[in-house]
Formats: C-alpha cells, structure tokens, sequence
C-alpha cells in the first residue's frame, strides 16, 4: 500500500464515503506500523462535490476531458501570438465545451447515484 494507489481508490467515492474509507486506510497503515504512510493517508482531503465529478469525468470520458485540454494549448498559443480573431473564436468555443463538460459530468453523477 502507498499514498498514490490509496488516493486513486479514496477519490474514485463519492465524496459521502471518502472519509470513512480514509480512516479505515490510515488504520491500516498505523497497524502495519507505517506511520509517516497513515500521516499522508491522513492528509488527503476529502474532494468537493463539483471537483468529484470533474474527477469522475476525466476517468470516464477521457476523451472529451481531453478536448478542454487541447482547447486551452490553443487558446495559450492564441495568447502569445495576439491573434485576436482566434482569441474570440476560441473563447467562444469554450464556453461550449465546458458547458457540454459540465452536462456530461452531472450525468455520470446521476449514473453512479450521485445527482
């Protein structure tokens, strides 16, 4: 057990069941005698709900989390170029993406109990 894999399973919860699931993991590690391992377990604070699903998003649907990405690479290089044109079309296109993002995370939401 370390610190990554436990984070990867605490911040796969709802955030409902993150805490308790964290406590029993940092009992794990106190029994094993790792105490610098329960102290970092310890420390991983419980997500809120808008950043859960943005979470839930990119796990799930890589892919579109993927196009915000590359939306914003663009949108940088608009930036540094001072192409205003691009700026305005991009700026546009992603308040449509994240519009579509934010949709499509509520809906993974609702999918694993979670509206």
């Amino acid at each position: 057990m370390d610190v990554e894999s436990v984070a990867v399973k605490l911040y796969e919860l709802v955030p409902l069941e993150f805490t308790a699931a964290r406590d029993v993991f940092v009992a794990q590690a106190r029994k094993a005698g790792d105490k610098r391992l329960a102290a970092a377990i310890a420390g991983l604070r419980k997500p809120t709900v808008a950043v859960w699903a943005a979470g839930l998003l990119a796990r799930r649907r890589p892919n579109e989390a993927h196009a915000l990405v590359q939306l914003g690479e663009a949108l940088r290089t608009a930036h540094r170029t001072l192409d205003g044109g691009q700026m305005r079309k991009l700026s546009h296109d992603q308040h449509v993406v994240i519009g579509e993002l934010a949709r499509t995370a509520r809906a993974l939401a609702v999918e694993v109990g979670r509206g």
